[in-house]
C-alpha cells in the first residue's frame, strides 16, 4: 500500500523523546541528531549532575513522539513503561508536558510496555482535564500471559489495564485489530501483523491464555508498528 491509500502523511519533522528505556548511558557517543540525556537535563536548568537528578532506566520502553507538519505539532505516546513511578519521575526530570499528549499506543499487552499507561493517561488529564484522548489497543493484548520457569513452573505476568481502567482514568480505549492512522494523517498503527512463517513461533518460555482457557505458548500476534514518514526517510517502530 502506499502512504496515499492508508492515509498517512509526510511530516517536516520528527522528534522522538525517550520517557522510560531499559538503561541509562551517559558515556556512549551519540550522532549528531542525538540529545544526550544530561544536555537535556542542563538544558531543563540542572545545576549540578547527581541520582536525583537523572533520569531511572527500567525494564520497558515509553517514547514521546512529536511530528509537525506546516508548524503544528501532533504529539503521541508510545508505550508506558513497567510502572507508574518511571512515568512520573522521569516525565518530572525531563519537565515533559503531558497536556500535549492528544493520543497514545500500546505497541503490545506485556506489563513493561504497559504497566505506566494509566498513570500517564492521569498526567495527560491532570494537565489537560478537556478535549480529546484515544488509546489504540489490540483485542488480544488482555489476555493472562506468564513465564515458564525451567523448573516447569508459570510465573504470572501482570495484567495490563482493561478498557473500563482507560475510561474510569480519562481516555477513550480504541480496540482493534485493523490499521489505523492517528492525528491527521500524522502516524500509521498497523494492524495484527500475522505470523506466516514457520519459524515465527513466539517467545520461548511466554505463554498467554484467555480468562477461561487452556494455556498455550504466546504468538505476539497483537504485536503492533508505529510508522511515521518524514521527509527524510521513514521511521518505523517496534517495541517486544
Amino acid at each position: 500500500m502506499t502512504d496515499a491509500e492508508i492515509g498517512l502523511s509526510q511530516v517536516d519533522t520528527l522528534t522522538v523523546q525517550v520517557l522510560v528505556d531499559n538503561v541509562t548511558d551517559s558515556l556512549s557517543t551519540n550522532p549528531g541528531n542525538v540529545l544526550p540525556e544530561f544536555a537535556c537535563h542542563v538544558a531543563n536548568g540542572m545545576q549540578e549532575l547527581s541520582g536525583r537528578a537523572i533520569c531511572c532506566a527500567h525494564h520497558g520502553l515509553s517514547l514521546v513522539l512529536r511530528a509537525t507538519t506546516g508548524g503544528r505539532t501532533r504529539t503521541l505516546l508510545f508505550d508506558a513503561g513497567p510502572e507508574d513511578y518511571a512515568v512520573a519521575r522521569n516525565g518530572a526530570l525531563l519537565k515533559l508536558d503531558f497536556g500535549t499528549v492528544e493520543a497514545m499506543v500500546l505497541s503490545h499487552g506485556h506489563w513493561d510496555h504497559g504497566g505506566g499507561m494509566l498513570e500517564a493517561v492521569r498526567r495527560v488529564r491532570a494537565a489537560r482535564p478537556d478535549g480529546e484522548l484515544e488509546c489504540y489497543l489490540h483485542p488480544g493484548m488482555f489476555r493472562q500471559r506468564g513465564m515458564q520457569l525451567p523448573n516447569g513452573q508459570v510465573l504470572p505476568m501482570e495484567d495490563v489495564p482493561e478498557p473500563d481502567d482507560y475510561r474510569a482514568a480519562g481516555c477513550e480505549p480504541v480496540i482493534t485489530q485493523e490499521a489505523a492512522t492517528l492525528l491527521d494523517g500524522s502516524y500509521f498503527v498497523s494492524g495484527e501483523i500475522p505470523r506466516v512463517t514457520d519459524y515465527e513461533k513466539g517467545l520461548p518460555g511466554h505463554v498467554a491464555r484467555d480468562r477461561d482457557g487452556e494455556g498455550e505458548r504466546e504468538d505476539m500476534g497483537m504485536m503492533r508498528n508505529l510508522l511515521v514518514e518524514s521527509s527524510g526517510p521513514s521511521v518505523t517502530l517496534a517495541a517486544r
